[in-house]
């Protein structure tokens, strides 16, 4: 394992120089001052996976045609996206706790809303360790202080013991008290257990994991290179119905991880997200994609990687009503 030196962002710009980015549209002087202020290096320089370099000659492993200014661009596209797709995956969820909690209350006289809940947590004893965890949590120790009993002991290193819990817990307020992915784990628990159809259960595992990306602030469209990722064929439909994509661009575009992240998280807001949440957020969604993309769109126009993955994703917002 290598260990890198710190450096200062002057020597930043100076090895920046070295891989061949230049600073014609952002001085260093600027790029030192963003670097300080703004963002730090590791973060502008993943995008960089998005260009190529040299080949051949005395300047081979240097980056072609990439200045620090396109970097920063590529990043503040990439804030943008992330708070965009907070939003809209909080909405998923709560579409989709809305449908399931009116599933049980109008649609299955065999479910109190209790006995789900019980069963769920008795298979799954990480979230109800998790839950056990979260007990004194500021915005939910009242729901689990009134749904769960616990009885644990102090081991002799200080460390708590659960020794039992009482779940009495209905599935209303279950829902308040885990997180999306434990919902996804109870929403396919549920229609499985009730032996009906899992809506989405395979695209909502896509969701969830830029969702996790967004929230914990990673990079989401610093390497839009093709890919290896395997999409279900419910994604494949969908984007088959768009008529401006063509075969070969839906094989190639739904292996980068984003871009099928992305489409996913698209596909499964189209089919769950009700209005007028829904047009005011595809309002949102158009004006980053038809506005502040492209605020710098000569930054791209000869990048095809970068320029080919927007023009994918304009197409399948293009598509939307």
């Amino acid at each position: 394992m290598i260990t890198k030196p710190k450096m200062s962002s002057s020597e930043l710009i100076e090895k920046m120089k070295s891989k061949g980015i230049m600073f014609n549209l952002m001085s260093e002087e600027e790029a030192s001052a963003y670097l300080k202020e703004h963002n730090n290096y590791f973060r502008i320089a993943s995008y960089r996976k998005n260009y190529d370099k040299r080949l051949l000659g005395n300047k081979t492993g240097e980056y072609i045609g990439l200045d620090f200014a396109y970097l920063s661009e590529l990043a503040t596209i990439d804030m943008h996206l992330r708070f965009l797709v907070i939003k809209m995956c909080l909405d998923i969820e709560h579409s989709l706790k809305v449908a399931m909690l009116s599933d049980i209350a109008e649609n299955n006289d065999d479910e109190d809303g209790y006995n789900i809940v019980k069963s769920f947590l008795e298979k799954n004893q990480f979230v109800l360790k998790d839950i056990f965890s979260k007990r004194y949590a500021a915005y939910v120790s009242g729901i689990i202080k009134d749904c769960f009993t616990f009885e644990c002991h102090t081991s002799n290193n200080k460390n708590t013991i659960l020794d039992d819990i009482d779940i009495h817990c209905p599935v209303w307020a279950f829902m308040e008290i885990i997180g999306f992915g434990e919902f996804i784990k109870f929403y396919d628990y549920y229609y499985g257990y009730y032996q009906q159809r899992r809506n989405y259960i395979n695209v909502l595992n896509l969701v969830k994991s830029l969702r996790n990306a967004c929230a914990h602030n990673n990079c989401i469209i610093h390497d839009l290179r093709k890919g290896s990722c395997k999409y279900s064929h419910e994604i494949s439909d969908f984007v088959s119905g768009i008529c401006t994509i063509s075969k070969s661009e839906r094989k190639d575009k739904l292996t980068i991880r984003p871009l099928l992240e992305i489409t996913a998280l698209i596909y499964v807001y189209e089919n769950t997200v009700f209005e007028p949440v829904k047009h005011h957020r595809y309002n949102e969604l158009k004006s980053l994609i038809n506005e502040r993309m492209v605020k710098h769109a000569d930054y791209f126009r000869d990048q095809q990687i970068i320029s080919s993955s927007y023009n994918f994703i304009k197409k399948v917002v293009d598509f939307l009503q």
